[in-house]
Formats: structure tokens, sequence, C-alpha cells
């Protein structure tokens, strides 16, 4: 069970934290040199801070994983994944016309099926933990 738990956080910081700096890097080099694979989006936009501060805010919860969680795999921090997770796909969804207006319709269909995923994993996670300890309690 630990293992399991262990692995869905593992998997879902490496997501954010590996995707989030990328996409931030190739913000950065798009709004300020007009170049990299986000050049034709980015290049001197005022609303590439929106895009940056949520690519920033999921290296930091990636952080916040290796250097917190793992060390107190507490079912909350399930549930704060799980929140992280419907913020974001959530925000995908609601925003979705911003990926077809910039041509990015099949980025923005995996990103927010991997949020829909860990979303999905994370309340898995999160409900075994729950009934585990009552488990432990009952006994």
């Amino acid at each position: 069970m630990d293992r399991f738990r262990k692995l869905v956080l593992i998997a879902n910081a490496l997501y954010l934290g590996l995707t989030g700096f990328a996409q931030m890097i190739f913000e950065l080099l798009s709004h300020y040199r007009g170049v990299g694979p986000l050049s034709g989006i980015f290049t001197g936009t005022p609303y590439t801070i929106g895009f940056f501060e949520a690519h920033g805010f999921a290296v930091l919860t990636g952080i916040l994983v290796f250097s917190v969680m793992l060390k107190d795999i507490d079912a909350r921090w399930h549930l704060y994944l799980a929140g992280v997770s419907l913020l974001l796909g959530g925000s995908n969804l609601l925003f979705w016309d911003s990926f077809s207006k910039v041509g990015l319709v099949t980025a923005g269909i995996i990103a927010t099926s991997l949020h829909i995923l860990f979303f999905v994993l994370q309340v898995v996670c999160y409900s075994m933990t729950r009934r585990e300890e009552r488990r432990v309690v009952t006994n």
C-alpha cells in the first residue's frame, strides 16, 4: 500500500516538476528572445505571466513532494495533490479556448488528461489511507 502511494507521489511530482520546469524555460526563451517551441505564442505578450506562474507553482509542488511529502506520507498530502490536479486540470478545461487559439490542442489534451489521471489516483490513495487508518483505530 505505502509503495503504491509513494509511486503515485513520485510520478505526480516528476510530471509537475519536470513539465513545469521545461515550460518555464520555453516561456522565458519565447517571451524575451522570441525563440523556442513557444516563440509564436509568447513573444513579447503580457500574458506570459499567467503561464509562467502556473508552471512555477507546478515546479514548487514537485519540490515539495520530494522534500516533505515522501518523508511524511500522510493522507492529507494526497488530498493536497488532488486539489492541485483539480486546479490545474480544471483551469485547462475552463479556459480550453486558450489551447485552440494558440494551436496547442494536442498539448492541452495530454496535460489535462494527466491532471485528471493524477486527480483520480490521489483521491484513490487518500481513500485507501483513510480506510486503513479507520481499520487501525477500530482494531
